[in-house]
């Protein structure tokens, strides 16, 4: 939903009317079946565990997890009316949480507030409720999921998205989008999906068709993310009509989880005010049970040894092909993720090539991955994560991308029989340069 002009999307042979232009015109109403209106369960499935939840306990919300904005101008995205003409003015009265849910609402208004950053666009005609977790909550891959039910109504445009961390460095689309649910009232069956970033499949759109209008009740409105490939789904059952297959940056980073419950806007044609279902004096209510971010692996495994290599070299092992050893070392330079110390690859502008590893015994057979954080900047021949079950063994890997910050990676999964791994980091420069480093912090093993 971020600062973006879009066309329909045509996706596996079908032709979705994805964020952007349509014709506003009111569809014949899609009767609603007989649906439980109690709290939607949920299973992620086998080797998934919950790494964040908010299901909206207490009277208020959780300030640990959410922003609230109080702006038609987004501090975060600079820009008015969050790029696509929306007629809404979010605020925090419009925000609240009882029963056990976040409830948004949205209601028509005489006051004409604007935000003077955005006077040139005239006051908005609705009062309504956007928040968002950045700064607080932002991650990478899994499944992110949420229990919903969106407002019935023409011109009604609940969302629930995510965009990447970078974005106020490197701007929309860069950044990368996820819509995870996009609703539209000339679609009202229809789970909306989309992807936007500025590589590879730069505008990619999709949907889960529920066969009845999903509004005035509760659903599950899911996306199951790597490295790359995204799948997304409706109540744990009806998968949308096409994945999406990327190798991106802009999905191979963090990124931060919006809700909002906006009107009009140019999805439905930049509709005037006076069209919109929202007579004065009533209200609308996008109302959320909780939201999950599952992450890949049921337990933990086997601890390491000095996982975060406070104890200097302690338990890892260096091989190296050219006798440059020395170009991995534990130290305090910049700081650890947790501790003081983080491993690091480095030279002072000479050539090297290291494989730090820990050799792992008596391990039960079955499906693992090694995940570590991760800073790096400059170029190398080869930068992994990686794992092998013997020293001659291929082994799979991650490769290391560019990280200003503390990074989650994790390699692919590898099948363990024999009850040994080797697990760590492999790093080759053939040009030195001593602006280019990588920092290493918190390993993990983790039996899936």
């Amino acid at each position: 939903m971020a600062g973006r002009t879009e066309a329909w999307w045509v996706v596996a042979g079908l032709v979705l009317a994805g964020c952007g232009s349509e014709v506003a015109v009111e569809p014949e109403a899609v009767p609603l079946e007989s649906q439980a209106q109690k709290e939607q369960a949920y299973d992620p499935g086998p080797g998934w565990s919950l790494a964040w939840q908010d299901d909206f306990g207490g009277t208020g919300l959780n300030a640990a997890n959410w922003n609230v904005l109080t702006s038609n101008h987004d501090p975060v995205t600079n820009n008015c009316n969050f790029g696509t003409g929306e007629l809404e003015f979010p605020r925090a009265q419009n925000v609240t949480v009882s029963g056990g849910k976040l409830i948004l609402t949205a209601e028509r208004t005489s006051d004409g507030p604007y935000d003077s950053r955005c006077a040139g666009y005239g006051p908005r005609s609705f009062y309504s409720g956007r928040i968002h977790t950045k700064g607080k909550v932002e991650r990478r891959y899994g499944k992110l999921v949420a229990s919903i039910k969106v407002p019935s109504g023409y011109g009604m445009w609940p969302a629930f998205w995510t965009l990447g961390a970078n974005i106020s460095n490197v701007g929309w689309p860069a950044s990368g989008e996820i819509d995870i649910l996009e609703w539209h009232s000339n679609e009202p069956s229809w789970m909306k999906v989309a992807t936007h970033s500025s590589n590879g499949v730069q505008h990619w759109g999709s949907g889960a068709n529920r066969g009845y209008s999903v509004a005035d009740a509760f659903h599950v409105y899911e996306v199951e993310w790597t490295a790359d490939r995204m799948i997304f789904r409706l109540d744990n059952q009806v998968r949308a009509n096409a994945d999406f297959f990327h190798n991106d940056p802009a999905f191979q980073q963090n990124h931060y989880v919006l809700l909002n419950l906006a009107l009009g806007g140019n999805w439905y044609g930049n509709t005037s005010p006076a069209s919109i279902d929202l007579p004065s004096g009533q209200r609308k209510t996008m109302e959320v049970e909780w939201v999950r971010w599952y992450q890949a692996g049921g337990s933990s495994g086997p601890s390491l040894a000095n996982p975060s290599f406070e104890a200097n070299m302690s338990g890892w092992s260096t091989w190296s092909p050219n006798g440059t050893e020395a170009a991995d070392f534990s130290e305090t330079h910049n700081g650890g993720r947790t501790g003081s110390y983080h491993l690091t690859h480095w030279t002072n502008a000479t050539p090297f090539e290291v494989w730090t590893y820990q050799s792992v015994s008596g391990l039960a057979s079955g499906n693992y991955k090694v995940r570590a954080w991760v800073r790096k900047a400059g170029g190398f021949d080869l930068a992994r994560i990686q794992a092998k079950t013997c020293a001659s063994c291929g082994p799979v890997f991650t490769d290391l991308g560019t990280y200003g910050a503390w990074t989650l990676v994790e390699t692919p999964a590898i099948n363990v029989t024999g009850g040994y791994l080797e697990l760590g980091f492999h790093t080759r420069a053939t040009t030195g340069n001593g602006a280019n480093f990588i920092h290493m912090d918190d390993v993990e093993l983790v039996r899936l």
